[in-house]
């Protein structure tokens, strides 16, 4: 099978010059303009170093606030909260 002429791995059809993947950006690169994609591919795929901390700071917080939203959650289902109910308050 002949190979991919951009990426150089993958096979591609005898009769074509590109994998699927590669003629699916080549096809995205022609619709959209390419100084466009790659204006899109360098915002989301290249990263400074403080990008990086801050990315990966966003992702902690993440992780820290659904852990205590699980605990909060759990405290709750755990709590007797029958005492709140206006019938034992009118009495």
């Amino acid at each position: 099978m002949p190979v991919c002429y951009f990426c150089e791995e993958q096979s591609r059809p005898f009769f074509g010059y590109y994998c699927e993947d590669c003629a699916m950006l080549r096809r995205w690169l022609v619709t959209y303009d390419a100084k466009k994609c790659i204006d899109i591919l360098k915002r989301t795929l290249t990263r400074d170093s403080k990008q990086i901390d801050f990315k990966i700071n966003q992702e902690i917080k993440k992780i820290l606030n659904k852990e205590i939203e699980d605990k909060n959650d759990e405290d709750d289902k755990n709590s007797d909260a029958s005492y709140m109910t206006r019938s034992k308050i009118k009495k």
